[in-house]
């Protein structure tokens, strides 16, 4: 199936669009864990109390 993928839409090596989604997919889990750890980290020190 790799051969019929490769013929039917080109080498995805090349495809710009394919690296940009690849690259939006890793900055997005990347955010998304970023935004988890800093809501943990905060937790842990009863960030959410209002001075």
């Amino acid at each position: 199936w790799t051969a019929a993928l490769s013929l039917r839409y080109g080498n995805l090596f090349y495809n710009p669009f394919h690296a940009l989604s690849i690259v939006f997919l890793y900055g997005s889990v990347l955010l998304f864990a970023m935004h988890g750890a800093t809501i943990l980290a905060v937790g842990r020190y009863g960030g959410e109390r209002e001075i």
